[in-house]
Order: structure tokens, then C-alpha cells, then sequence
């Protein structure tokens, strides 16, 4: 197949240096990238239309729907299992061709990345890490089946052990509180430098890497000393954690902006998480745009998460994320989107399958009717989007 007379970005485009170009797709391949007009066979006519890579969202809950908690933990692991893949395919129609997914309940999101990749059903590249590694905490017993509690260094090792043999491909564990548990406190440390120390330490044995749900300084420091690959939040971080990561290749980053204007969207709906949410969003949000602004200008390559799955209607709605950087931190339109592709890749380290359009890559290719690196809206006006060289038929 041969996606015509596409507009390509240079950053995100490997291999070819044109403003337009014919883009070659060989089984789940990208083949070649040729001058525009040069190809001859089977193809498509994209003239006024941008290709990019499929966008990887890298902090999504699957299992989460941000309604009635109470009620969602009465539903039967099968009945979630294929909203899962319903809510997974809201967003690949939106294109997010990879996800990762950082806690559900029971590990069943585990089993729906497998259903993908074992070619059962259709749905976009999922990285599920299982279940949340957490200490006994407040508030835990609200999101039923989600938290592996795991006290001391003895139990988070085992823990993290029994996690990998679940089949998770990342560790994600609390180290602050959480907004939407009932009598959590975000801005405070709840894992120990030593419990989170051995949490890396062990995962690292299986060559899989931690994700740290850290939105307060002590939280966040501690995961960067440990070696935390993917700092998830990151919301009260200081100059001193700014320049402890700037130019890291060991941790990252990762800011959730989408959440603050989803939960805006949804106050008074009468869905149970906001109201916590809401609160305790209020003692942590003062300066945090400008923050995230700082990060953005000081040059750290920042990973892209929408949190998608902690308010409505939030599947699907991803690029709720994109707009966020880019009006509230004032971020480029082009890094962002450098953040969603090929930065993400780096981080998540699947750049050798994915995060920019070249030759040998996979074929994860979204194409917008429009020119999202310029204007901000057309990020929503997905034309198609191709996953694994196939094009994505709802």
C-alpha cells in the first residue's frame, strides 16, 4: 500500500528530507519513503493531509472509566476485560497506537495487551504493568483489586517477583499518596528510599523498568537516587529535581496535565472520584503550569501521559493532553507532539519499533487532515490511522 502525496514533518521523518513525499507499506511494515508522485501501485491520495507516527500515550487506565468507583467494583473481571478493549480502541481510533497502562485491577489489562499481540482481536499495542505495588495506605481498599500491598523490603521484593510473573512488562508502584483515594495526601512520601531502592533494583534482574506514581519532592527525589525510570506526575518538582534529570538517560519525567481539565469538565456530574480528586487537586496546583513550563524551557525531554481513564469520557479524548501542554505550560505545538512520538519511544524503549515514520519501523501511522505541529485543533482531525500496516476500519 502507498500512502500518497502526504505532508511529512522533518523531525519526526527518518530517511527523507521532503516537505511531501509517498510513503511505502510492506505487510506490518514502512518500507520506503520516496519523492511524492514517484510510486507507482495500490494507494491512497493524501494531498493536504500530515502523516505522523501513532501517538503513544504513555500513562492511560484501561480499566478505569472515572464514574461511580463503588459500582465498577462490582463488575465481573470479564465484563471489564472487554471494556477495557473498547475503551483501548476509543483511543487507537483517536490515534494512540501504543499504550502504556499503569494499574488496573487484577492484572486483567495484562491479558488484553496478550489478546493483541496473540492476534485474537484487533486493538492497539498495550504495555500493562498489572496491579499498583503500594504500602498499606488509606484509601487503598477504595479502587478493589488495583493495589498489591507490599510493606517493607522483603514484601515489595517478593511483590515486584510476583508482579513479573503475572506477566507485567513495567513495575508501577505509589510513592505519594494518590488524589483519588480517600484520605490520601499527594504531596506525601509513603515509600521508603529503601523499599523503593529494591523495587528497581529487582524489577532491573528481569530487565523490566518502574514507573513512580510521585506527585511531592521527597517522593519524587527518592525516585530519581533509585533509579526510577519514569517519574509519572512529577506535579510539585523543584529546580533541584529539574536539574538532576535535565540530560538523564536513566530517568524521566512524566507530567499529566489532562486530568485538571477533564475533572473541570465533569464537577457536578455526581461521579464519586471527583470529588476527591477536585480537593486535594487544589492543595497541589498552585504554580504547576509553570512548572511544567520551566521543565519544558530548561530542555528536559518530558514523557507524554494523558492519565487517561481517572475522569469521563476520557478514552479516546487523549489529545486532551496535547492541548493542555500547548495552552496551559506553553509548550510548541511541534514538541508536543515530539513528546507523544518519538521522545515517548525513547523513553519507553520501543524507538526501535516506533515514535517516527522510517523505513524498517512498524507501520503505527496517523494521518490528520490538517497540520497539527501549526494549529492546535487539527490534532482531533484524524483522517486514518494505520496500525501495523493496516488501516483501522470502526
Amino acid at each position: 500500500m502507498i500512502l500518497r502525496n502526504v505532508r511529512l514533518i522533518p523531525q519526526l521523518t527518518v530517511g527523507f528530507s521532503g516537505e511531501f513525499g509517498d510513503i511505502v507499506l510492506e505487510n506490518d511494515r514502512i518500507k520506503q519513503i520516496s519523492t511524492a508522485g514517484s510510486e507507482s501501485g495500490e494507494g491512497i491520495d493524501m494531498a493536504g493531509k500530515t502523516a505522523l507516527p501513532g501517538f503513544i500515550d504513555g500513562h492511560v487506565h484501561l480499566d478505569l472509566l472515572g464514574t461511580d468507583v463503588w459500582e465498577e467494583n462490582f463488575q465481573t473481571d470479564v465484563t471489564r476485560a472487554m471494556r477495557c478493549l473498547y475503551r483501548a480502541n476509543a483511543s487507537l481510533r483517536a490515534g494512540f497506537t501504543t499504550l502504556r497502562d499503569l494499574g488496573d485491577r487484577n492484572g486483567i489489562v495484562i491479558d488484553v495487551a496478550a489478546a493483541v499481540d496473540g492476534g485474537y482481536v484487533f486493538g492497539p499495542d498495550i504495555i500493562a504493568s498489572g496491579m499498583i505495588l503500594s504500602p498499606t495506605e488509606s484509601g487503598n481498599q477504595y479502587f478493589k483489586g488495583m493495589y498489591l500491598e507490599a510493606d517493607g523490603c522483603d514484601e515489595v521484593q517478593k511483590g515486584t517477583r510476583r508482579l513479573i510473573q503475572n506477566g507485567a512488562k513495567w513495575i508501577k508502584y505509589m510513592g505519594t499518596g494518590a488524589y483519588m483515594n480517600p484520605g490520601g495526601e499527594p504531596g506525601s512520601a509513603i515509600y521508603t528510599q529503601e523499599e523503593v531502592d529494591i523495587i528497581v533494583k529487582t524489577a532491573n534482574m528481569y530487565n523490566i523498568k518502574v514507573a513512580g506514581h510521585n506527585h511531592g519532592e521527597v517522593g519524587i527525589l527518592t525516585a530519581i537516587k533509585a533509579g526510577v525510570r519514569t517519574i509519572e506526575h512529577s506535579t510539585m518538582m523543584n529546580d533541584e529535581i529539574m536539574n538532576l534529570v535535565k540530560g538523564s538517560d536513566t530517568t524521566y519525567l512524566c507530567p499529566t496535565l489532562a486530568p485538571d481539565a477533564g475533572w473541570a469538565k465533569t464537577i457536578g456530574l455526581g461521579n464519586v472520584p471527583t470529588f476527591y480528586a477536585t480537593e486535594n487537586q487544589k492543595k497541589m496546583s498552585e504554580g504547576e503550569y509553570e512548572r511544567y513550563n520551566k521543565a519544558y524551557k530548561m530542555g528536559l525531554k518530558l514523557g507524554f501521559g494523558s492519565d487517561a481513564g481517572v475522569y469521563q469520557d476520557s478514552h479516546g479524548d487523549n489529545s486532551l493532553e496535547f492541548k493542555a501542554r500547548v495552552s496551559a505550560a506553553e509548550m510548541a505545538p511541534i514538541d508536543v507532539l515530539l513528546q507523544m512520538t518519538s521522545i515517548n519511544a525513547e523513553i519507553l524503549m520501543i524507538d526501535h519499533e516506533v515514535g517516527t515514520i522510517a523505513p524498517e519501523k512498524k507501520a503505527n501511522i496517523v494521518i490528520i487532515d490538517g497540520k497539527p505541529d501549526i494549529n492546535v485543533g487539527d490534532i482531533d482531525k484524524v483522517a486514518y490511522v494505520i496500525k501495523s500496516g493496516a488501516i483501522c476500519n470502526f
